[in-house]
């Protein structure tokens, strides 16, 4: 038995189609087929039932497949364990973070993850959504922080929290005196939302959910940084679009936030790991965050109503170098 024949045999089970596994382990259907059939005669029993139509998984199958999952992880734990030590990073945990949410992990998680793990070195490395992801996928990372809903089949996620948009305006905006922002007042107006090219998820999620309430989405610009946001807010030539947690973390003067009406448009921030997983600080921190999550403590703050702020010739609200990526 071969270790590509136990990885082929669990791509055919996820996919329940041998063209479809042959394309996602980069071989030939006839390579897959072949390797299926050989592993089964080793077997001495058929995993997959297949027809013109369809491939199931036999009861040996369903039996085989939990037991070829855990040997594909203790084979690729043992080989990323061995490298690590070549390394000398053994005790070390990988962890990727958009920039706006790793302050509040590392403020929440990683004491407690010290608690159990005395030992373990952390390495946080700012990165994109979409860069984590890839480095997830590719073993260069062990845990991402992220603002997706979306991920490759062989990682996993928790959801932390599900944060509401808010709506950046300069002070003097006629929307800056409304407690809240209807999605449809938005329309034809000139916005500025995250680049695509550095989220296409959230850069399409911002957008369906205006358009599903019924607003005329205008892209005036996309950003790669909320850096950029302010001048062309401050200059009223764009409205943005932030988080909340973005809005109340960097208050900046001439800049308001207001809330939009409910149910209000939101971003997912999650961490994501890989499904074969078998690191337990990994395991532990996602138990962690987990904790942390369902006690609130992810709970994203709100962002100052019109009616709350003094009167007074200039208004002050805030974002700055952040960015939901």
């Amino acid at each position: 038995m071969e270790l590509r024949q136990l990885e082929y045999a669990v791509a055919v089970a996820e996919e329940l189609h041998f063209g479809r596994a042959a394309a996602r382990m980069h071989v030939t259907q006839q390579s897959v087929s072949e390797q299926i059939r050989r592993l089964e005669r080793e077997l001495g029993a058929p995993l997959f039932t297949r027809t013109s139509r369809r491939v199931t998984l036999t009861e040996v199958g369903e039996a085989f497949l939990p037991e070829a999952r855990s040997a594909i992880a203790a084979v690729r734990h043992a080989l990323d364990v061995g490298r690590r030590a070549a390394s000398g990073t053994v005790d070390e945990l990988r962890l990727g973070y958009a920039e706006d949410l790793g302050p509040r992990l590392f403020q929440l998680a990683v004491p407690a993850l010290h608690a159990r793990f005395p030992a373990i070195r952390l390495a946080p490395q700012p990165m994109t959504t979409t860069a984590q992801l890839s480095e997830l996928s590719d073993r260069r990372l062990d845990l991402g922080f992220c603002w997706t809903a979306q991920h490759p089949p062989e990682l996993a996620s928790l959801l932390v929290a599900r944060e509401p948009l808010v709506v950046a305006l300069a002070a003097g905006h006629p929307l800056a005196a409304s407690d809240t922002i209807d999605p449809v007042q938005l329309s034809h107006q000139p916005l500025v939302i995250v680049e695509r090219e550095v989220n296409p998820w959230l850069h399409d999620h911002f957008v369906s959910q205006l358009e599903s309430r019924g607003a005329t989405v205008t892209v005036h610009r996309e950003i790669s940084s909320l850096d950029r946001l302010l001048p062309l807010v401050l200059t009223g030539s764009a409205i943005g679009l932030t988080t909340s947690s973005a809005a109340v973390a960097r208050p900046f003067a001439g800049i308001v936030y207001r809330a939009f009406t409910d149910p209000s448009p939101y971003a997912d921030h999650r961490i994501v790991w890989r499904r074969d997983n078998t690191n337990p600080a990994v395991t532990a921190l996602i138990d962690i965050v987990r904790e942390l999550r369902d006690t609130a403590a992810f709970l994203p703050p709100e962002v100052p109503r019109a009616s709350d702020m003094p009167h007074r010739g200039s208004t002050t609200g805030g974002t700055g170098g952040t960015r939901p990526d």
